[in-house]
Order: C-alpha cells, then structure tokens, then sequence
C-alpha cells in the first residue's frame, strides 16, 4: 500500500512537472484577414495585415503569418517585430519561430537592440530558453561610441555579453582593436581578446595574444608576447598592465624597453613606466644596452631607472647598486652611476673601478665621454690611480688628484694628470726590462701604445729617480693607495649569462 502511494506521488509529481515546462501555444492577437486551412501538414491558420501574435511575455509583429497549431511553429513576412518582455526588440524582413523550442531564426535586414547596444546581421538566431541570440555571417554591434563587427557571433541578453570570432574588428574615436576572439560586456565595456591581437591608437600601438581592456577607463593587461610601441619606445614583455589615460604600465618578465631615439635598450623581469612623466624603471635580472658605433655597451645594476629632468627636460639613466659596465674593451664597476643622454656622459660613483685592456682605473667619480656614438674620452675627479701589471709581481702606476684621458679605438691613447702628480714605470730597451723610474711631478702626459704607457713627458718640476731592476724589489715599489683589485673585473660572458638564465614562462 506504502509503495503504491509513493509511486502515485511520483506519477503526479512528474505530470505537473512536465505540464509546467509545457510550452505555451502561440496566441493570435489580431490580424486584418484570417484564413484557415487544415491541410496534410496540420492546422494552419494564415493571417494577412497588422498582425499580431503572443506567447508568454513575448510579441511578435508582422505584415502576414502563417501559424501551424499542431507543431506551434509559425513563419512570419515584412516588417517582422519580435518584443521579448519588453527587454529585447528585433527586426527582420522573414521569421521562422519554433515555438515549443522557443527558438527564432530571423533573416534578411536583420536587426537587434537593447538599452546598450544595437546589432545588425543577415541572419540572426534567438534561443528564449538561454537569452541568447547569435550570428555567423557576419554581424555589426553599436554601443555606445564602439561599433564591433566580425564574422561569427553570441550575444547573452541576460549578462549583456557578446563572444566574437573570426575577423573580429572593434572601432573606437581614440582606437581600433583587431584579434581573432572577442569577449565584450556591453554593461562593463571590458573586453577579453584571445589570439593575435592589435590595438592601434593615435598615441600606441599594441600586441598581444590574451588580455583584457576596459573601453571606458581605457584599462588594459596585455599577456603573451605582449608589446607596446609609441614615438620613442617600445615595450615588451610577458604581461603588460597599461593604463592609456595616464600612460602607467608595470611589465612582468623578459622585459624589453627600447628607447628608439637614444638608441637604449633595458631588460628586466620587473618594471613600472609613467609616460607622461617620461620615468620607468626596470629592476630584478635589469640590464641596458647602449647600441654603438661598432659594438654595444651593456649595463648591469640591481634597478635601472630613466626619466626626465624637470628643469632641461633632459633624458637620465641611474643604476643601482652594484652596476657594472661590459663593453669588449672597457669594463666597469661601482656602486651606482648615472648616463645623461643629452650630454652624452656616464658618472661612475661610490668605489667606481674601470678596466681597459691591462690598465686599472680609479678615483673617487669616474666620468666617461661618448662622442659620435663611440667612447672618446674619461675624466677621473680626485684620488684618480691608474695600474697596469707589467710581470708577475711588477706594475706600471699613475697617481694624481685629477686626470684626464683619451681613447682611441676603444683603447688608452693619452692621458694627462693634473695636481699631485706621482708615476712608477718600467723602462725597455726595445722588449727588455732595463730599470724602473719613480717620478713626482704635479703635471704629467702619457702616450699609450697598444694600451700600454709607452712614453711619458713630466711638465712641472719633476723629481725623477730611475732605478735599475735589482736595487729595489718590486714590492717595495707601490705608490701609496696601491690595491690590485683584477679578480673584480666583470667578464663579458655575463652578458650571454643574462640572457640565457631568463626564463620564458
């Protein structure tokens, strides 16, 4: 008796489930003429004029009808008006509405619209069920100041959201956006775009293969080979979040920042840019890269930082700390420098030592020169000391409060001390040793060749002293602040090190 109750429950259950999901019939509301017809395909009843139809919310409008009542499928011409709850309106020259599925197919001169956006297509297909209404034709979406066009189409009237593929083209008054896949809220304006993906305004131009823009904020994070070019630099990296209104982006991994005009260019696995402030920095594995004449010097520090000065509106570079410089000829570290692009200078600070070739240079500010694209000169600013190694335990030495020198094909070519001025150097007859002189002179010249001290002129005063080999052991002949310090020296491989520690997520 308990089983046979349950399984009446049940029965009942089930029936007033499925007579509630039970589609209702289409109703005619009104029509100028009615023909009826009960043919081998059904009841039909044609309606000519005015029509009107109903089912549910929704209203359907019409010059002329043909309903089937057996299968409630109707086929609508001229003038087709669909009102879905007074949310949704669509327009079209032809109709076909299964109206147990709740399901449209509208054709020719077809047109959609709600409160935020209008839809134009050829053909367009509306699910009632889902809300949802899409085209693969092509199609045309105004909303706002944003017209979208592509070739396939999903618009959700619930969540207000489009899905483009195929020749996806979205037109903006400050942009055009092309890509293979689009994801659009039309209540949001935030766009998702998978694939190959272009943004082109009058200011930027922008790349990528994923990402999100925000239309009305002008929001965007760029993913995968993300790139991002203006008048005088370019952006790479894995991801890019930009801000176009204020011109902020940070950058995130295998960053890449060229500055086209200054011919700069500044790696990184972490940066921020504020363009309109013309300052970036780029920091964890940073390193620059100065495009030369004949080679490129490469710049190593824990952050690179460029911006403008606000007084001479001149563009800076500062590093720091532990910057090192790597060309094939010079090598530099110190604790922190600064390169004035206008004025074509880089300040070594804070402990700066410089190589080039044997030659070990210091001083408390190492200042180097570019001229023409190459390295033309150096100034050392108090303290400066220069050491060569002539043996194992033998060195050339130069010391005074300031010098000034010269290159030649990235080379020492000549070298000028002024005040304090103090040199130990090796004589040879052709290739052998035959002494050692011990000048101090407040004012001296050098003449280099092949980066080595080959001649030397002393200007006021000298007090010169020249000893053969075996009167003094090359130990004791060290200028005071002597400190041989060659283990320091940078090697040029780091630069293919950098590059090949960067990992490609």
């Amino acid at each position: 008796m308990y089983r046979r109750y349950i399984l009446t429950l049940f029965v009942i259950t089930l029936s007033a489930i499925c007579l509630a999901q039970k589609p209702a019939k289409v109703e005619i509301i009104s029509a100028n003429s009615l023909e009826y017809d009960q043919s081998l395909t059904g009841k039909v009843k044609k309606m000519i004029g005015n029509v009107q139809l109903k089912q549910a919310k929704t209203l359907l409008y019409c010059d002329s009808a043909y309903l089937y009542e057996d299968s409630n499928y109707v086929e609508a011409f001229s003038n087709v008006r669909i009102n879905d709850n007074d949310s949704v309106f669509m327009y079209a020259d032809f109709l076909r509405y299964d109206g147990d599925r709740k399901k449209a197919r509208l054709e020719r001169n077809v047109r959609m619209n709600d409160k935020t956006m209008n839809l134009t297509s050829n053909e367009l297909d509306f699910d009632m069920n889902t809300n949802m209404a899409n085209y693969n034709t092509g199609g045309k979406i105004i909303s706002k100041e944003n017209v979208l066009t592509s070739q396939i189409g999903y618009y959700f009237t619930d969540s207000k959201e489009f899905y483009y593929r195929k020749d996806v083209l979205l037109v903006n008054p400050d942009y055009t956006m092309t890509c293979d896949t689009l994801k659009y809220n039309t209540v949001s304006h935030i766009s998702s775009f998978f694939g190959p993906t272009n943004i082109i305004s009058k200011t930027d131009r922008i790349y990528c293969e994923n990402g999100w823009y925000n239309t009305d904020k002008e929001i965007a994070q760029f993913n995968k080979n993300a790139e991002v070019i203006n008048k005088s630099n370019k952006l790479r990296a894995d991801s890019i979040y930009y801000e176009s209104k204020t011109e902020y982006g940070k950058a995130f991994r295998n960053i890449e920042l060229t500055d086209t005009v200054n011919k700069i260019v500044i790696y990184g696995d972490y940066g921020e840019m504020i363009g309109k402030e013309k300052k970036s920095f780029v920091t964890v594995n940073a390193m620059a890269k100065k495009i030369m004449s004949n080679d490129s010097m490469y710049l190593f520090a824990d952050t690179i930082f460029s911006f403008q000065r606000l007084k001479n509106r001149k563009q800076v570079v500062k590093a720091y700390y532990h910057a090192k410089i790597l060309k094939i000829d010079i090598q530099s570290i110190c604790d922190s420098l600064v390169y004035n692009y206008d004025d074509s200078l880089i300040m070594l600070y804070h402990n700066p030592i410089m190589w080039s070739g044997q030659n070990q240079i210091t001083s408390d500010t190492i200042i180097l020169f570019i001229n023409n694209n190459k390295l033309d000169s150096f100034y050392l600013r108090y303290n400066a000391f220069i050491i060569s190694r002539e043996g194992a335990l033998e060195f050339n030495q130069v010391k005074g409060k300031n010098m000034k020198g010269f290159f030649d094909d990235n080379k020492i070519k000549y070298m000028q001390v002024y005040g304090n001025g103090q040199s130990i150097y090796y004589g040879k007859d052709d290739s052998t040793y035959i002494g050692v002189n011990v000048i101090d002179c407040s004012e001296m010249e050098f003449m280099f060749k092949d980066n080595k001290i080959d001649k030397g002129k002393f200007i006021t005063q000298p007090d010169a002293v020249f000893y053969p080999l075996d009167e003094m052991k090359p130990e004791e002949l060290r200028l005071k602040g002597f400190k041989w310090q060659y283990k320091l020296k940078p090697d040029i491989k780091l630069v293919k090190q950098h590059f090949k520690n960067r990992i490609k997520y």
